[in-house]
Formats: structure tokens, sequence, C-alpha cells
């Protein structure tokens, strides 16, 4: 079984996504990354493409992606709640991009992968071929909080011996 985001004790939160068929995308959709490979902590929805931080603190999320469109731009967006954080892109067929990025969480807080809006492509994805994949996983208890400052604390507290 796994843990509800009423569980605010649960450390371990790691999930990897990937996408097992071809995606048509042209309204900045959400990407429903549909293929489980890991979902400690239940944070990640299959269903509506969302991570859910069950818990705060420090995680790093990495995004890849294959386009298989001929004289098009892949475009996607890697967004906390609100906030764009990073993007991928890539031009004509069988192109492809990554991203990685580091993110203060809360708990609640939303990570998700959306397709820029007005671009139209398609994300290829078979079963037996995985080429787009979304995961993330925590990394640091450290929470950081919209009071106080923030300077004193150390994100890299999870490395033996600090920095």
């Amino acid at each position: 079984g796994g843990s509800s985001l009423a569980d605010s004790s649960r450390k371990d939160v790691a999930f990897s996504a990937g996408l097992s068929h071809t995606l048509r995308l042209s309204q900045g959709e959400t990407i429903p990354f549909n293929k489980i490979f890991v979902n400690v902590g239940d944070g990640y929805n299959p269903r509506t493409g969302e991570f859910i931080a069950p818990t705060a603190g420090v995680y790093v999320f990495h995004l890849h992606a294959y386009d298989m469109n001929k004289d098009k731009a892949m475009w996607l967006e890697a967004v906390r709640n609100t906030q764009l954080m990073v993007s991928i892109s890539g031009y004509d067929s069988h192109a492809t991009a990554g991203n990685t990025v580091m993110a203060q969480m809360n708990r609640g807080d939303k990570f998700f992968i959306r397709a820029r809006a007005g671009q139209q492509f398609s994300l290829f994805g078979q079963d037996d071929e995985v080429y787009a994949t979304f995961t993330g996983y925590k990394v640091s208890n450290v929470h950081f909080s919209d009071q106080g400052s923030s300077a004193n604390q150390n994100p890299f507290g999870f490395f033996p011996g600090g920095r």
C-alpha cells in the first residue's frame, strides 16, 4: 500500500513515468505520462499528469521527450504550480530534448509538464518504445517558508558532511 497526502511523516518520495503511446498536442495540454515505473509516496497521478508533493522539501525533476513530426517544433514546459521553471524544444522529425531542475516544494504544491500553447506536435511512444519520461524525487527535507529568511538554511544538507 501507499501513503496519502495526509501522511506528512513520509520522507521518501520518488516517481518515474513514461509515455507509452503517441500523443498529439496543440492546446497547451498537461502531459499525462501513463506508464508508471516508480511512485513512492503516491505523489504522481498518471491520469492528470500532475505530481503533488506529499511532503515539503527540495526536489529534482527530469524531463525527456522525443518528437515525431516533420517541419514542426516540439516545445514542452515544466511548471511548478503556475511558475514556468524550464523548457525543452526540438525541431523536425526525431528531435530529442531533455532538461533537469531543482525546485523547493511545499506540501501540496504541483509540478507538471505541459505543451507550449499554440505549438502543434506529437510525442512518440509505444508500449515497447518509451522515449518521453518525467521523473522526480525528493533530495532534502529542507523547508523554505514564505515567512522569514532562508539564508541560514543549508539546502545541501543531504550530502554527507554538508557542502
